[in-house]
């Protein structure tokens, strides 16, 4: 789920003092992690609080825990950059989570079972850390990419350490440490010191989606995890010089979305399956690619049971008009009015039962449901100058509340996303300053009230929520 962020709050007492509140609400994302459901069942824990669904966009920071299931998959993204992704049968903390020097991170992750993968930004200040710390050995870096692999064999832990990229200094809790460079693995047993040196990674299949210079790609697998520009979630995902190549394949149907900031002829895509020095596939799709263009196509990719791998030709490419929309696939409603998209959307879903269908919402078609939600309130604070801007980073909120001589710019945090297949929009961490908590709880449950009914309005069985400057995509089927 997505959240909804305020601006800082800033309280000014007519008997004659000017203080300034900070937040008490909830913890701001700019010194914390956001987590990004992907797909299956993920839960958290926040602090002592019992585990319960992982909300997209909830915050995530010291104390805190992550569990996903079989079939669950989810992404930590810190506020320096760097990205954790969760794989199935995964148990993470975050033990301690703080901005430093202004643009620093020190954080400390405990991984108890299961399989990540981090893609730490380069660490902008000396006392920055990111370090991962497993039963048996603790992972450090300032830079890299690695996978950590933690499992039980024989009623012993054992930790795995692959790097891909920069070094990774592996100390086991046993005593020793072990440097791991790229394409470079360890193994760490329980009660066992680290080895004296790191082992070559076996090779792994790849397909290596490439287009020309000055086009920009992004992958999305059919696990909803992204690789292209800054993003890393795949596995083994590679982006150095440009491209998106994928080191962890998996079988099933890929996303390819192409962009260009200058006109572009010849931007043919390309995709090259390999295992080791064989070369399975080589599809291509032609395409020119005008000054801002964003075109989405598709190629599904099989796997034999020998390993060998096969993809199908690219689908004919679409030219998305909303950026919002360019990660979702099937029909996409974009265009009019709100009210006639989501006329739209209905009248699609009556007849296209499970097939793919999106909606795209803008920040002042959200403004107006926060707005509506405190028309209602009879309270002691009026409430005043809703509004919301959306980005990437999630939707943020302003506001004003005056109670007597005190008028507070309102600050919280609302998430947006998915549970179970439907589409959730709540109230988390509002903060009011000074004003009673009377207040803050009629706040709340108005927008609480006025944002569910909204998120149950559309037909749809809800996968994901995709946030881009200006708006949002609700991503699903239709039902």
């Amino acid at each position: 789920m997505k959240r909804i962020v305020g601006l800082s709050i800033v309280v000014l007492i007519v008997a004659g003092a000017i203080v300034l509140f900070l937040p008490k609400g909830g913890v701001s994302a700019a010194n914390a992690a956001t987590i990004s459901v992907l797909n299956g069942d993920v839960t958290a824990q926040h602090g002592s609080a019992p585990f319960g669904p992982a909300i997209d966009g909830d915050i995530m920071s010291t104390g805190d825990v992550v569990r996903a299931d079989r079939a669950g998959r989810a992404v930590l993204a810190f506020f320096d950059g760097s990205t954790l992704s969760i794989e199935p049968g995964s148990e993470v903390k975050v033990v301690s989570l703080a901005r430093v020097g202004g643009d620093g991170i020190q954080v400390t992750i405990e991984q108890t079972l299961g399989r990540t993968w981090a893609s730490v930004s380069k660490l902008k200040t000396p006392d920055s850390k990111f370090e991962l710390k497993t039963p048996t050995s603790t992972a450090v870096v300032r830079g890299t990419t690695f996978e950590t692999l933690v499992e039980v064999v024989n009623g012993q832990t054992v930790t795995t350490i692959k790097t891909d990229e920069g070094e990774v200094l592996v100390q086991a809790v046993a005593g020793g440490q072990t440097t791991v460079g790229a394409g470079q693995q360890v193994q760490n047993q329980q009660n066992q010191p680290a080895p004296n040196s790191p082992t070559p990674q076996p090779p792994t299949p790849r397909i290596r989606f490439g287009a020309a210079t000055g086009t920009g790609i992004t992958v999305i697998d059919p696990n909803n995890r992204k690789c292209g520009g800054e993003l890393r979630q795949i596995p083994h995902c590679d982006t150095t010089g440009g491209g998106a190549s994928i080191g962890e394949v998996v079988g099933g149907s890929y996303t390819v979305m192409m962009t260009a900031a200058q006109a572009v002829p010849d931007a043919q895509l390309t995709a090259v399956g390999t295992r080791g020095a064989t070369q399975d596939f080589s599809i291509t799709l032609p395409r020119a690619l005008g000054i801002g263009d964003l075109i989405r196509t598709t190629t599904t990719v099989a796997i034999a049971s020998d390993g060998k791998l096969s993809a199908g030709a690219f689908a004919p490419p679409v030219q998305i008009s909303s950026v919002c929309g360019a990660e979702a696939t099937g029909r996409v409603f974009s265009s009019g009015t709100l009210d006639e998209r989501s006329s739209a959307l209905k009248a699609f879903a009556a007849s296209n039962k499970g097939q793919p269908a999106a909606i795209v919402v803008t920040e002042s078609e959200v403004s107006k449901v926060a707005q509506d939600g405190v028309k209602s309130l009879n309270g002691p604070a009026a409430i005043s100058d809703v509004n919301v801007k959306i980005d990437g980073a999630g939707l943020h909120l302003g506001a004003k509340a005056a109670a007597g001589p005190i008028t507070v710019d309102a600050n919280g945090d609302v998430i947006a996303g998915t549970s179970n297949g439907q589409l959730l929009m709540k109230v988390r961490g509002l903060d009011l300053g000074p004003l009673p908590g009377a207040i803050k709880d009629q706040l709340v449950a108005a927008l609480d009230k006025q944002l569910g009914e909204f998120a149950q309005s559309f037909p749809l069985k809800v996968d994901r929520v995709a946030l881009r400057t200006g708006c949002l995509a609700i991503i699903g089927t239709a039902k």
